[in-house]
């Protein structure tokens, strides 16, 4: 094989391997033995020296994906293996994040972005270490003349890349459920319109968390919206709220508690009011929340100008930015549709999953 392909993201802060679906991601020494061929794993090895970080070095230990249970034989992902890989990995590890809260610190350097979860499928020349390079996409370019070795050669990230202090590892569950559900989507669109809608709620979520100073606030409030859209299957906000509500309300066996992963709560009554076209309407803290961050959405689209960015009620779990409240919200909905893709409890914590299988297993003694 002249070119065999070297699948790897160069900025994913990860410690340890994790296996998904039929993947297998990690750092580089952690695939040490795994190589199928010995020049390959040495052009490999030097071409990935040329990725450097923010701070000018190379980057001290890039990620590589390799199939489960196989060597790293160089064989390429098909085009929709390599997209379903881009939008699972940038979900899993951007739902490691923290939820920001008003009353919670920012911290920076916990924070895992879109950016960092940038895949790369490169074929690598084990003859000659020919390097190609290409870039855009309306002005698509090609670069020839490079070697791996050669000192000009440097891949440079980003000005906006951040780079975590700490490694975190995604939920194994929630990375399989999205990468087999995307893939499943990709490969035969229209089977399942659930499928669909996740896989295209995911890539708007994914463009809301890139980390780009061209991407302002108003813009990242129209890509959460859409994805809400896309997600329920409807573009008028109060029927997309309704849908909303309807999904969390037919989940089982939830509690307050559960708060803590979906901002949605089982206490929810519709207690509040607003006012449309002379009418009022009752609301759940739920829909009346999604109806203020679709009149922002509204504003920015309809108005041309730039509308309150915080939702203000200190009596309200929805109180925030309207874009925290919008992504934490939006994860917990993408979630709770892979638990009814048959990833079952993919919205619940690895810790709360854990004890039930613990408590099933010793049930079974």
């Amino acid at each position: 094989m002249p070119y065999p392909c070297l699948v790897f993201c160069p900025y994913l802060p990860v410690a340890q391997q994790v296996t998904f679906a039929d993947w297998e991601l990690g750092p580089l020494e952690s695939f040490e033995d795994r190589w199928g061929d010995d020049r390959f794993k040495d052009q490999a090895t030097r071409f990935l020296r040329h990725f450097v970080g923010i701070d000018n070095k190379p980057v001290n230990s890039p990620v590589l994906l390799c199939r489960k249970g196989e060597e790293l034989d160089g064989q390429d992902p098909t085009s929709s293996e390599l997209r379903a890989l881009e939008l699972s990995l940038a979900f899993a590890f951007i739902d490691k994040n923290p939820r920001r809260l008003p009353t919670t610190p920012h911290d920076r350097h916990r924070v895992v972005t879109a950016d960092n979860a940038e895949v790369h499928a490169w074929p690598i020349d084990l003859e000659s270490g020919l390097v190609l390079t290409s870039c855009g996409h309306l002005v698509h370019s090609h670069r020839f003349g490079y070697r791996i070795g050669d000192r000009e050669l440097v891949f440079r990230p980003s000005l906006d890349l951040q780079m975590p202090l700490c490694a975190s590892s995604p939920d194994a569950l929630v990375l399989t459920g999205l990468y087999e559900t995307v893939l499943q989507s990709l490969c035969y669109p229209g089977k399942d319109r659930t499928g669909d809608r996740v896989r295209i709620a995911v890539d708007w979520f994914v463009k809301a968390w890139t980390n780009s100073t061209r991407v302002h606030q108003a813009e990242r409030l129209v890509f959460l919206k859409t994805a809400f859209e896309a997600i329920t299957g409807e573009s008028e906000s109060h029927k997309s709220a309704r849908k909303l509500r309807q999904m969390f309300e037919t989940l089982p066996d939830t509690s307050v508690k559960d708060s803590e992963v979906l901002v949605w709560s089982p206490k929810e009554e519709p207690n509040r009011t607003r006012r449309s076209h002379s009418k009022a309407y009752q609301l759940t803290d739920l829909e009346h929340w999604f109806m203020e961050f679709s009149d922002a959405r509204n504003t920015i689209i309809h108005e041309g100008r730039l509308p309150e960015f915080t939702y203000s009620d200190s009596n309200s779990t929805y109180e925030g930015p309207f874009f925290f409240t919008a992504e934490f919200l939006l994860r917990g909905v993408i979630k709770v549709l892979l638990s009814k893709l048959g990833f079952d409890d993919a919205w619940r914590s690895e810790r709360w999953r854990a004890t039930k299988a613990a408590w099933r297993e010793a049930g079974n003694r």
